[in-house]
């Protein structure tokens, strides 16, 4: 598969060694399911006819958007829409990582948003680790989800001088202003000390990185997500793809009688006490008297006029431009399609499809590209597998290259998508592998622990293999906030193979701005979206680090 034109969520997917060895991952969350439309169709739930917030995608990111969101406003109905199943996206099939790193190259992107901003997204990349670290900690998850710091840090290995050198001098502006002045150096001697191999030119080591299992984090969130408030206030639908997301057409009538649960209906006038004259200074909504349908004295003409009924600025009280206070007595701003012809009103939506993301945001295209990444599991050593010698999450060759070793001995190996032509790029099709990459997968640690693969026959021997695809952006930064242009609908997406330390957290501030509430003041303004950001992403980023985003932490 080249190219793609629509990135959408293919069927048969492969199935990862976290999904295969999580039985929960496989099983329905909702009990409650509507009558098939199609022969073979999944069981799904039933969907109510209109919410107060609609979370597309149900990775990290939106069952974090969902749970925040049900903690700091109980009162609201949302829906939450999954195409396959909770976590069997990219969240289910990475390489279960908790890795701090600005995930792009220091100098390029001091180049283009300068050094302060820079540093305050490697500051909130810290925040994101201690968030999402303590939340763990905190409901006592670390049993359940697998949680633990590498007892010996995270390696970057280079196999070259002139590759050490280079990221060595990355490293040394970084530490410059205060960044990664914890990691050690160590030179080949001393890497091959403790590695018992000679393959490496040298390497640094970081503490703080850790292991997680993430489709046992999703779960285990959005079961918090559910307890958050009233039961009824959540809707988690998988196997439910949306189609389309669009504008409340202006002629559009709202059935009599249309409720959202929790006891509200649709409200088909203002709340009371607000003034459409004056709504933020604004003589009406963008300049209009009036607003569209309303006849000024604050009664609505038709129910969809309500589309443009101006919501309290979150600007204006230090959220993002374009968020805006979530009101629970305003009328739906759009319309959300599934696949099979349902329909829900929405006030807002929230995008959380990371790769797939332009499918339903054209304007997307190309600042937002799917690559795939293969993976694969060994069997742990009291099954036959290889003991590696240390407690540790590897990075080599630019990044093209990882593995760590799990909590029960087992070797996660990933990448190697360096060596096909297109590196990936563009291919969205994870019911399949491609055999070039896998062979390189199954030969690299042979080849450079020779004496550990000794007993095997100097082969890796797979038990599970699998491949996830990533959402790359030009800048490797995600997209977190309002859609340009776009009333109502906010995006999480572009995480560019780093999501795991990242999403949990972004998915709170995007609930923060959903609900027009102010927004973190550590929060990198350079990641909300913008046309500026929107230019086409390219498959390698110029300079050290030239793979940061290869691999899908």
């Amino acid at each position: 598969m080249s190219r793609v034109v629509v990135p959408t969520p293919v069927p048969k997917p492969t199935l990862s060694y976290w999904l295969k060895a999580f039985p929960e991952a496989t099983k329905p969350v909702a009990p409650r399911t509507a009558p098939s439309q199609q022969n073979g169709s999944q069981p799904r739930p039933s969907l109510p006819p209109a919410a107060d917030v609609v979370i597309i995608g149900g990775g990290i990111a939106g069952v974090s958007t969902a749970y925040h969101l049900r903690k700091a406003r109980p009162d609201l109905q949302v829906v939450l829409m999954e195409a396959r199943q909770l976590s069997h996206g990219a969240t289910g099939r990475n390489g279960g990582l908790l890795w701090p790193a600005l995930n792009a190259p220091w100098v390029k992107t001091a180049e283009r948003y300068g050094t302060s901003e820079t540093s305050r997204m490697m500051a909130f990349e810290l925040q994101c680790l201690s968030e999402v670290t303590d939340f763990i900690r905190g409901q006592r998850l670390e049993g359940e989800v697998r949680y633990a710091p590498f007892g010996d840090g995270g390696f970057y290995l280079y196999e070259g001088q002139g590759e050490m050198e280079a990221e060595m001098q990355e490293l040394a502006t970084m530490q410059r202003f205060g960044i990664h002045t914890d990691v050690e150096p160590l030179s080949r001697r001393q890497v091959s000390a403790l590695l018992g191999t000679d393959a490496y030119a040298g390497a640094v080591r970081q503490p703080g990185v850790a292991r997680v299992w993430a489709a046992r984090l999703v779960h285990a969130i959005a079961r918090m997500a559910a307890a958050a408030g009233p039961a009824e206030g959540l809707v988690v639908a998988e196997n439910t793809r949306v189609a389309a997301v669009m504008p409340l057409p202006c002629s559009a009538e709202l059935p009599p009688g249309l409720g959202l649960g929790l006891g509200r209906g649709l409200a088909l006038h203002p709340p009371e006490g607000h003034n459409h004259n004056n709504y933020n200074g604004h003589n009406g909504y963008n300049g209009h008297n009036g607003y569209n349908g309303h006849n000024g004295n604050g009664h609505v003409a038709t129910a969809a006029a309500n589309n443009i009924l101006p919501l309290w600025s979150g600007a204006a009280q230090g959220g993002p431009p374009g968020s805006e206070m979530l009101d629970a007595a305003a009328t739906p701003l759009l319309q959300v399609v599934t696949e099979l012809g349902d329909t829900v009103l929405a006030r807002r939506v929230v995008h959380c499809t990371n790769a797939y993301g332009s499918s339903l945001l054209p304007e997307l295209r190309t600042a937002l590209v799917p690559v795939r990444n293969h993976v694969a599991a060994t069997r742990p050593p009291a099954a036959g597998g290889v003991a590696f010698p240390l407690d540790s999450a590897f990075f080599a060759r630019g990044g093209y290259v990882y593995w760590s070793r799990r909590e029960d001995g087992r070797l996660v190996v990933g990448g190697f998508r360096d060596v096909v032509p297109d590196l990936e790029w563009g291919v969205y099709d994870d019911a399949s592998l491609d055999e070039r990459v896998r062979q390189r997968l199954h030969s690299y640690l042979p080849e450079r622990f020779p004496d550990l693969f000794e007993a095997s026959g100097g082969v890796l021997y797979p038990e599970v293999e699998w491949s996830g695809i990533l959402g790359f952006t030009q800048d490797r930064f995600p997209f977190v906030g309002p859609v340009p242009g776009r009333r109502g609908q906010f995006v999480a997406a572009g995480f560019s193979g780093h999501g795991m330390t990242r999403t949990f957290t972004c998915g709170r501030v995007l609930a923060d701005m959903v609900a027009g509430q102010p927004i973190d003041p550590g929060f990198p303004r350079t990641w909300l979206p913008a046309t500026g950001r929107f230019g086409p992403a390219m498959p390698t980023v110029p300079g050290p680090e030239a793979a940061a985003g290869a691999v899908y932490l």
